[in-house]
């Protein structure tokens, strides 16, 4: 018999919630936005969105796993910060929903999540090792090491977005500058171009027209990307790379230019492994990964 659970995908304008079999299968979701973002509106929001997922299933439940953009302590269940909530420090969020939903909770970062949606199902099964990336307005990173999400210390690991790609670039809301998230995110081409009305939709419908300008900005982030993903290549000994989120849609037009820049800045017997790809498990992985992070856990109790 199937066992249920519902993942919860927290993001920065969208809140998506899904009942999740224990073979992956996502057999109910819903999509809302975001209207407030304090701590007490997004508790009663998931609470709300949770119950009425409820109310239209009679499987038993054995919990809910939810994904947060940001440093996440899974253990203590404590949300340290979130780029897209800036008012949150140090919040139990586990706690405030576990008041709320009489039921077993897990809590990581949303990268994480993903990842491990992944590793179960998607384009990481049977890796031992492999990098999880999600570009949308930031990059968010998960790890796969040795088999297992590797978070370091309270957390903190996978802060790839923030590593400083350009020492004299433009200022991120971390603090830094010329942060790597600036130049392959959804904010890059506003920052390679300087024109404050680029999105990545706007830049694969011109690219693919054949517009000049889109296709050479489209590689420019690709090689920022690719530059990126070396670095972490070169601490991490680990050569396969998965690809998720928004920036998708223009996958066409930067994969060979972020390939061509990590092979060649590659030790050559590293660059004959390397693997770059897409999720496999598309705009749902998120909400897949974390029910599964309830089902592993409650199989492992």
């Amino acid at each position: 018999m199937k066992k249920r659970a519902i993942g919860i995908d927290l993001g920065g304008t969208t809140l998506s919630v899904g009942l999740v079999t224990s073979d992956g299968t996502v057999e109910k979701i819903r999509k809302q936005s975001l209207i407030h973002k304090d701590v007490s509106s997004i508790v009663n929001f998931i609470t709300t969105e949770v119950q009425v997922l409820l109310a239209e299933t009679s499987s038993d439940l054995e919990g809910v796993g939810i994904g947060v953009p940001g440093i996440v302590n899974s253990e203590q269940g404590i949300v340290f910060q979130s780029p897209h909530f800036p008012t949150w420090r140090d919040i139990p969020i586990k706690r405030l929903l576990s008041e709320k939903i009489q039921c077993p909770i897990t809590l990581d970062n949303d990268a994480n999540m993903f990842a491990l949606g992944e590793q179960r199902f998607g384009a990481g099964r049977a890796c031992r090792n492999f990098i999880m990336l999600t570009l949308g307005s930031g990059i968010g990173c998960g790890l796969v090491l040795e088999g297992k999400l590797f978070r370091g210390d309270r957390g903190f690991a996978g802060e790839v977005g923030h590593m400083v790609i350009e020492p004299d670039g433009p200022p991120c809301h971390c603090g830094s500058r010329g942060c790597w998230e600036l130049y392959a995110a959804s904010h890059a081409f506003r920052h390679l171009s300087g024109e404050k009305n680029l999105t990545p939709e706007n830049m694969a419908l011109l690219a693919e027209k054949g517009d000049k300008v889109a296709l050479k900005l489209w590689e420019e982030f690709g090689r920022y990307l690719g530059m990126g993903i070396h670095s972490l290549i070169s601490v991490l000994g680990v050569t396969r790379i998965i690809i998720a989120g928004g920036i998708l849609g223009g996958w066409d037009y930067f994969f060979d230019a972020a390939k061509k820049e990590m092979v060649s800045r590659a030790y050559a017997e590293n660059a004959k492994q390397l693997v770059l790809q897409k999720s496999e498990l598309g705009n749902n992985g998120g909400v897949i990964g974390a029910a599964s992070s309830v089902l592993i856990t409650r199989l492992l109790a």
